[in-house]
């Protein structure tokens, strides 16, 4: 599969909106092909990879935004979880339930789980937002969430289609400036909804193509302010670990450490393993 993953970050002066347009094609299958997720689950890993992705676009470049859905149903995913920097550095996992993990107290035809959007700086949680995932679209959840909790009419159109062995993941976000009126807002809210039942024809080809395609319908410009390639990676490391331990204070350690002969922890979103002997875990307390 050839890697196509771009995107492109700017705004429709004409209606006072930003944009975010990205395919993560090559991100999302490095994270199901890593995992083993069946076709369900790479659906859904698509989806709040690239909500993450466009989460990211509204922080400052040294943050990351986290997204994740807790379900409380008794379907066969448990979580799913998604981190991204702005720069579309990405990486994410995906939960399946154990079969007597079933809260079925917490089920009701409205909400189906709870929505999680984080930011992150520096390893500290600096923002957080905790909103029912209701019985609706991944799409409008997370346009509720902005809605909701930012006070920011927001858009989001993804394309998410898997060709033979290949997953083809595209999306635009768009989300109103200061300056947008309710006329402009009327108005790529409209366009938005034509996007949704045409996206299948508008994303044949790459995103900057589709770029083209909706400026000439939508009759309005795309100013494209940066670009850029998003990819899977995961920035674990040996020094995190070890902070981790540290933060479960050395009597649990060591009683972990005397059990085990070692501690030993895998990486959930890359599958790295470190390991770490009994007289190694002493010596960092």
């Amino acid at each position: 599969m050839e890697n196509h993953d771009i995107y492109h970050y700017g705004i429709l002066p004409d209606v006072h909106f930003r944009f975010s347009s990205a395919e993560i094609s090559y991100a999302v299958t490095a994270a199901s092909n890593l995992h083993g997720f069946d076709d369900a689950g790479t659906e859904l890993l698509a989806r709040t990879m690239l909500a993450a992705f466009f989460l990211a676009d509204l922080v400052k470049e040294d943050t990351k935004v986290s997204v994740q859905i807790r379900f409380y149903d008794d379907t066969e995913i448990h979580s799913v979880l998604a981190y991204s920097t702005r720069d579309g550095k990405l990486k994410a996992t995906l939960r399946y339930r154990p079969e007597e993990d079933i809260e079925s107290g917490q089920i009701s035809e409205e909400n189906l789980g709870i929505l999680k959007v984080f930011r992150w700086k520096d390893g500290e949680c600096i923002y957080q937002s905790i909103v029912p995932f209701r019985n609706q679209s991944f799409e409008t959840n997370i346009e509720n969430y902005l809605r909701d909790s930012e006070q920011v009419p927001s858009f989001l159109v993804a394309y998410i289609k898997l060709e033979g062995l290949h997953w083809r993941i595209k999306g635009l976000f768009l989300q109103a400036l200061p300056e947008a009126k309710p006329e402009h807002i009327d108005a790529v809210r409209e366009l938005a909804g034509k996007l949704e039942e045409e996206k299948s024809k508008v994303y044949e080809g790459t995103v900057s193509q589709a770029l083209e395609i909706l400026q000439s319908s939508w009759n309005t410009k795309f100013e494209i302010l940066a670009t850029g390639r998003p990819e899977y990676r995961c920035d674990c490391s040996e020094e995190k670990i070890k902070e981790l331990i540290l933060n479960l204070g050395k009597e649990e350690a060591m009683d972990i450490a005397e059990e085990q002969g070692q501690i030993e922890v895998t990486c959930e979103f890359c599958n790295s393993i470190y390991r770490f002997p009994k007289a190694e875990v002493l010596e960092l307390f």
